[in-house]
C-alpha cells in the first residue's frame, strides 16, 4: 500500500487511502506521468467479507498498491472504530475523471471483461464525453475460479488477453470480470501487463454504458444506492446479507475478538 502524499485508514486486516478524490487523482496523474505502476482495488463490505473466509483474495488485497474505500459501510465502519476515513470514493467515477485526464493528457486507455459488447459501448460514450480520447475495449475470455485457482482453459484466455493488451501499449487499464477474478487477473499477471494503471472496477461499464441506471446523485451522497441498486437488481438480495455479516464482523474487531 502506498503511503507517500496520502493519508491511510485500517479496518481490520483492510488498508484503505484516505483522501478526496481530487487529491487522489493529481497523485495518480503524478505516477502515471513518471511511469509508475499502480494496482488499485476498489473494496466494499463485500469484499471485507470475502477476503475474510478466502486468504488467496485477501492476499491480493494486500498487494494492490491503493484500495479506495467504493461502499458507504466500510466509511461507517472506519468511523465506529475510531479511525474515520475522509471520504467515499466511488471507483465508477474514479474511473470516469481518469479518463478525462487521459483525454486531456494524450494517454490511452484499454477496457476489458462486463457483458458482451457492453466494454466497446463504454469506450464510444466515453469517447463522446471527453475529445480525443484513445482507446480500446473487448469483452475478454470467460474465466473461471475454483478456489482461488484458475482452470486451465482460463489460464490459456487470460495469457491470449495480457498479449491483446500488451500489443496496444495503454497506459491505463480497466477490468470487469467481477470481484475476485478482475483482482485475481491483474495480480496475477501483474509482473507481464505492460500498463501503468490498472484498476478493478466490477459494474462500472454498465452504469457508464447506460445498461444499468444509476442512482441519483442525492441518493449516492445519503448512503442509499445500494437500497437503488436493490430496486433495479432484486436478485441482489443475496448479495446484500452480507452486509448484515459485515457489521457483525466489525463489531467483533471493535470489541477485539478479530484482528
Amino acid at each position: 500500500m502506498l503511503k507517500k502524499g496520502l493519508n491511510i485508514a485500517k479496518i481490520a486486516s483492510l488498508t484503505l487511502v484516505s483522501t478526496t478524490e481530487k487529491r487522489l487523482l493529481v497523485v495518480l496523474a503524478s505516477r502515471i506521468s513518471k511511469n509508475k505502476k499502480t494496482f488499485i482495488i476498489t473494496p466494499n463490505p463485500e469484499f471485507f467479507v470475502f477476503a475474510r473466509y478466502n486468504p488467496w483474495f485477501q492476499a491480493l488485497l494486500d498487494k494492490a498498491d491503493m484500495a479506495i474505500p467504493d461502499g458507504v459501510g466500510l466509511i461507517w465502519a472506519s468511523k465506529f472504530l475510531g479511525k474515520p476515513i475522509k471520504e467515499r470514493i466511488s471507483g465508477t467515477d474514479l474511473m470516469e475523471k481518469l479518463c478525462q485526464e487521459v483525454a486531456k493528457r494524450g494517454w490511452s486507455i484499454y477496457l476489458i471483461g462486463g457483458k458482451p459488447g457492453v466494454a466497446k459501448e463504454t469506450l464510444e460514450i466515453l469517447r463522446k464525453r471527453y475529445f480525443g480520447l484513445k482507446g480500446w475495449a473487448e469483452t475478454g475470455p470467460s474465466l473461471e475460479l475454483k478456489n482461488g485457482k484458475w482452470t486451465t482453459g482460463s489460464k490459456k484466455g487470460i495469457t491470449e488477453a495480457v498479449k491483446e493488451i500488451n500489443a496496444k501499449k495503454p497506459d491505463l487499464l480497466f477490468v470487469a470480470f467481477g470481484m475476485g477474478k478482475q483482482e485475481k487477473f491483474i495480480g496475477d499477471s501483474w509482473n507481464k501487463l505492460d500498463v501503468k494503471l490498472a484498476m478493478g472496477i466490477g459494474g462500472a461499464f454498465d452504469y457508464l454504458s447506460g445498461e444499468i441506471p444509476r442512482a441519483p446523485e442525492w441518493m449516492r451522497k445519503a448512503g442509499l444506492e445500494w437500497f437503488f441498486r436493490l430496486f433495479h437488481q432484486p436478485w441482489r438480495w443475496q448479495r446484500q446479507l452480507r452486509l448484515i455479516e459485515f457489521v457483525w464482523l466489525v463489531f467483533r474487531v471493535k470489541l477485539k475478538i478479530l484482528p
